[in-house]
């Protein structure tokens, strides 16, 4: 019977361009991605066929590899079993670097009772001044307005500014579980 990567089935066949995908021993499945990190425009190697240039790594782990290892979009497809979630947590990992980049242009608009707030990603976020204890940032699903918050964060902050630098992130952290519940 011929080994070889062609006759493989599908979803085990291996990246030929070279790097780990020639060896072996190198596990092809089993694989789990532990994060996504930017690794700037100028890129860098993937660790695993050691041929394309990424900026976007995806920290993967494998019970049977002692170190972790940096790869592109391509490769993690074929290491782990269900290649859409890994091109889904991209995808939201860009969007979220977007978020992020865009945040300090957005113009923030002025409600009817006289609050900032701003739509973005789908989410309505408000600056609600607490009297002399700070200001508050409430996050719902926009265009519900059904007083079902998604977030109301306790925490208070200073200044307005404070609080819009703020529901970036809590926003990102909205963000991030609500895919956890998704993926």
């Amino acid at each position: 019977m011929d080994n070889s990567p062609q006759n493989d089935a599908p979803h085990q066949q291996r990246h030929t361009r070279g790097g780990r995908w020639l060896d072996p021993v190198f596990p092809t499945t089993g694989w789990v991605c532990r994060g996504i990190e930017d690794v700037g425009h100028e890129g860098r190697l993937c660790d695993v066929c050691q041929g394309v240039r990424i900026r976007f790594a995806h920290v993967m782990t494998h019970p049977d590899v002692s170190q972790a290892l940096s790869a592109g979009l391509g490769c993690v497809e074929k290491m782990v079993d269900d290649p859409f979630t890994a091109e889904k947590r991209e995808r939201a990992f860009r969007d979220d670097l977007r978020i992020r980049s865009d945040w300090p242009r957005r113009v923030w608009q002025v409600s009817r009772v006289g609050n900032p707030y701003i739509n973005s990603r789908g989410y309505n976020i408000a600056i609600w001044n607490k009297g002399g204890a700070g200001f508050g940032v409430t996050i719902r699903l926009q265009n519900e307005f059904n007083n079902e918050f998604v977030r109301n964060d306790r925490r208070l902050f200073k200044t307005i500014e404070d609080a819009k630098a703020g529901a970036l992130e809590i926003l990102m952290d909205v963000r991030k579980e609500r895919r956890d519940i998704d993926v």
